[in-house]
């Protein structure tokens, strides 16, 4: 976990999103119920054709909007200087879920070149997103979207 600067509430860390988004349910953190509901969508979003993808679409749409609310409660505003992210963490943790879910259909599949890729990726996006809440979490870097201070 990653407490926030003035010691307060904390945000999963890469571990626990991860383990969120490959089937371990946590109901216990909004955040982490919200990965493993976005990892949900996108399997069955797997299973449609992408014209018939606009509900799955709304509705990570709107739990990419949940996490960002969440991490703006539990984070610190940030420090005026602090540079703008290019995504939110909820379209990380969503980038995860989808990421995780290609890496299973790639198990599944037998297809080693592609699973080896994703899996690279995969834990790549993992560490970004640890560093990016350890930044969010000292108050030194900026989300887009979040409430102007």
């Amino acid at each position: 976990m990653v407490t926030s600067a003035g010691g307060g509430s904390a945000l999963p860390s890469r571990e626990l999103v991860l383990r969120a988004v490959c089937g371990v349910v946590d109901d216990s953190d909004p955040l982490l119920g919200a990965a493993h509901q976005l990892s949900r969508l996108h399997e069955r979003r797997e299973l449609v054709e992408p014209d018939a993808a606009d509900e799955i679409d709304w509705q990570r749409a709107r739990l990419v909007c949940e996490i960002d609310r969440w991490v703006g409660f539990l984070t610190p505003p940030p420090i005026p200087e602090a540079p703008m992210h290019t995504e939110s963490v909820g379209a990380v943790v969503d980038r995860l879920a989808q990421l995780a879910v290609l890496a299973y259909l790639a198990l599944a599949r037998g297809a080693e070149a592609q699973l080896t890729d994703v899996q690279q990726r995969l834990n790549e996006l993992g560490w970004a997103y640890d560093d990016l809440i350890t930044e969010v979490g000292s108050g030194t870097r900026r989300l887009p979207g979040a409430a102007a201070n």
